[in-house]
């Protein structure tokens, strides 16, 4: 494996290769400080995978270098970022708009323990992302919001059976390539959408707040749960990355993780299955592993409409492949079928007798 590392901290590199060169199949290129040499890099070698640091010296930073490799040699992209919750710019997030596959967070000062977690976590992601299904893109401003591609079949859905089916609460599930296309669907999600919307991502713990933030620019209003939140109809509320999101009575809390994968998809569907039933429509999207698919199978045994996103959109077909063959997911449809179906979603329903919090009759 081909990898080549985009870094202007010599000690960052030098940390990096110390981990990296011991491995028989990593072939490590020269590494280079910059986005325009990383480009011409990338064009020159063809490397299997590239970690890139986003703020570089030059013109061109990490954000503006993926862009331009997306467009002219696309190859999986791992993000190294030491972006926390910081205000402004979230090169972070515009990075997996871009193209770039995943985020792994910069090593920090810590002892032998931190050093050998941070090594197993950049192994098995370097691993797994080096197959990443990755699809070379046009141009484009990071600034101006993109629009997912027509759809060029018809809906598995049929929009009449949506319509009879009023949501009372779309619960979204992802992980590895899931953030851009969770921004992509709650955009084409009207807003305010009669409904409220949850989201448990497998992210960076220290990320959520800057997640959260970067998805208010879809125009719904987003906030990273803290647990206590009564779940307000328009409202999106993006799970912690260290805790697992439950829905209970009508409002959200949190609790201490019982698994590998954080926050737990399948801890918050088997939740909103309890609560919701059939009232709740279940997303899962691209993802490494099977976190989710035990959880939309309840969601679908209690009555809820639940999607699994079909294979070939997949930057990982782990999570939906999953709930695929245990037969969770009632329909597969594409990001723009989805995109569809939550447009048919969002029409907004009624006057609800119900109380506040509760699901809608």
């Amino acid at each position: 494996m081909k990898l080549l590392l985009v870094e202007d901290s010599r000690s960052v590199i030098a940390f990096l290769e110390q981990l990296l060169r011991r491995e028989p199949d990593i072939e490590l290129l020269p590494p280079v400080a910059n986005g325009r040499d990383a480009v011409v890099a990338v064009q020159r070698w063809s490397p299997q995978l590239v970690l890139m640091d986003l703020v570089l010296p030059g013109k061109m930073d990490g954000v503006e270098a993926i862009t331009e490799i997306m467009a002219t040699a696309p190859c999986p992209i791992v993000v190294l970022s030491g972006q926390l919750d910081t205000p402004g710019r979230d090169r972070t997030f515009e990075s997996l708009r871009a193209g770039a596959v995943d985020v792994l967070a910069k090593p920090t000062a810590g002892g032998l323990e931190a050093v050998k977690e941070f090594r197993e976590r950049l192994l098995r992601t370097v691993r797994v992302m080096a197959h990443a299904r990755v699809v070379g893109r046009r141009r484009m401003s990071l600034r101006t919001p993109t629009v997912l591609p027509a759809v060029q079949t018809p809906l598995s859905v049929p929009v009449a059976a949506v319509e009879t089916k009023p949501c009372s609460l779309l619960a979204i599930g992802g992980s590895t390539g899931a953030p851009p296309l969770v921004y992509e669907l709650l955009r084409a999600l009207p807003s305010p959408a009669p409904f409220p919307v949850v989201v448990a991502q497998h992210i960076v713990r220290g990320f959520e707040p800057g997640f959260a933030r970067w998805l208010g620019g879809t125009g719904h209003r987003t906030m990273a749960a803290q647990g206590g939140e009564w779940l307000e109809p328009g409202a999106v509320y993006v799970s912690p990355a260290d805790r697992d999101l439950v829905v209970r009575g009508g409002r959200l809390q949190t609790q201490p993780s019982r698994g590998v994968a954080v926050p737990s998809v399948d801890v918050l569907f088997e939740s909103v299955a309890g609560f919701y039933g059939a009232k709740a429509v279940g997303l899962l999207l691209t993802g490494m592993g099977e976190d989710g698919a035990r959880g939309l199978l309840a969601m679908r045994q209690a009555g809820a409409l639940t999607v699994a996103q079909d294979g070939a959109s997949c930057v990982v077909d782990g999570m939906p492949g999953a709930a695929r063959a245990m037969g969770a997911a009632s329909q597969t449809l594409t990001p723009g079928e989805m995109a569809s179906l939550l447009v048919s979603l969002g029409r907004p329903l009624p006057p609800s007798p119900s109380g506040r919090g509760s699901p809608q009759s």
